[in-house]
């Protein structure tokens, strides 16, 4: 287990490969935590360090007890790589994990060389739709809203015909604090990153399932406009999560991109 504590809160990370390979950086989603880019992990090269961390209120990091932004855990991070004094980073986030991958990269040029948004945008959902969500959760808890959120990340018959994983992340879902899980919450809905895409410059891959109900291809499609120069690619097949129900096809295009 290795953890960094920043002083604001203490981080659950792992950090795995050759210390002289080039690096990943993994950030994953509301709702789960390291353990999603376990498929991922097993199809990198040798030759790449990858770091996964819990972000806060996940996995196994620290519970928070006051509100943040997505500039606040996009500082998480920042701290975290200056801690393991990283450079010339590669870094894949994937839905809130990809707003923070964009104010990180935006701030930070000198150390994020490339970026992987995956089914991530400027802005998520409406602040009704937010709100809704965390009155559920505060009211009856995770566990009551787990079904609908799993049918937001994957279709119908990912779930029918994948029944064993699927149990496995709800547990991940229900595993999360709530005070973790409302918090990020509220940072998706106070969050227009507008400014902070529009900056970025380094050569930026944008991914999304072309079922995705969440970030549809369209809002990932607005985001990838902002971006100077970026590439868009759909993945087939897939929803919310693709490093999930289509990893062969997401590890691919990553593999891709990280070689290039």
């Amino acid at each position: 287990m290795e953890v960094f504590n920043s002083g604001k809160t203490i981080i659950h990370f792992r950090d795995v490969g050759p210390r002289d390979g080039k690096v990943v950086v993994f950030a994953n989603s509301l709702g789960t935590d390291m353990r999603l880019w376990d498929k991922t992990l097993k199809k990198m090269p040798l030759n790449i360090r990858t770091i996964t961390y819990d972000k806060r209120g996940h996995g196994l990091s620290q519970e928070p007890d006051l509100e943040f932004s997505i500039v606040d855990l996009a500082a998480d991070i920042l701290e975290l790589s200056e801690y393991l004094n990283l450079r010339n980073v590669t870094f894949v986030g994937i839905s809130i994990g990809g707003m923070i991958a964009q104010v990180l990269a935006s701030k930070r040029p000198d150390i994020i060389s490339k970026l992987v948004l995956c089914d991530t945008a400027v802005k998520i959902g409406s602040k009704d739709v937010w709100d809704q969500r965390i009155g559920s959760v505060k009211k009856k808890g995770i566990r009551s809203i787990s079904s609908s959120i799993l049918e937001r990340w994957f279709s119908k018959h990912y779930i029918s015909q994948n029944l064993s994983e699927i149990e496995l992340l709800r547990r991940m879902l229900h595993n999360t604090s709530s005070s973790g899980y409302i918090e990020c919450c509220r940072a998706i809905s106070n969050a227009d990153l507008t400014s902070f895409a529009s900056s970025i410059k380094q050569p930026t891959l944008l991914l999304v399932g072309e079922n995705d109900v969440s970030t549809p291809p369209i809002l990932v499609e607005e985001t990838s406009k902002i971006i100077s120069g970026s590439e868009l690619k759909v993945i087939r097949e897939s929803g919310h999560l693709p490093c999930i129900d289509n990893s062969d096809e997401f590890i691919k295009l990553l593999n891709n991109f990280c070689e290039n």
